[in-house]
């Protein structure tokens, strides 16, 4: 009985196993069980105990500030001259620390 003798080259050899291997953990890795990306959206452990009387502070507050500046952006602050701002004051020594 005669054998048949292949051959293939190492590059050849290479891309097939990696194929394999791609395809055998592909297959292992879609059996895995998924779990759900965290949210802050369903955190809310940031938010502390109820407050009715600070949220009605902070609306008050808002509600001012809305009221002071409105729909008028010339009283507008680009957030890029913010961080300037904060930069140079820090840089000075004017924030609180």
């Amino acid at each position: 009985m005669t054998q048949a003798a292949i051959t293939i080259s190492l590059t050849d050899l290479e891309n097939i196993i990696r194929r394999v291997v791609r395809e055998v953990m592909q297959e292992e890795l879609s059996h895995l069980p998924r779990t759900p990306v965290a949210s802050i959206l369903n955190d809310w452990s940031q938010e502390g105990p109820d407050d009715p009387a600070g949220d009605e502070q902070l609306l008050r507050g808002a509600m001012a500030v809305l009221k002071q500046y409105g729909d008028k952006p010339e009283t507008w602050t680009k957030w890029e001259d913010l961080e300037a701002a904060l930069d140079r004051a820090e840089a000075s020594s004017e924030l609180p620390r």
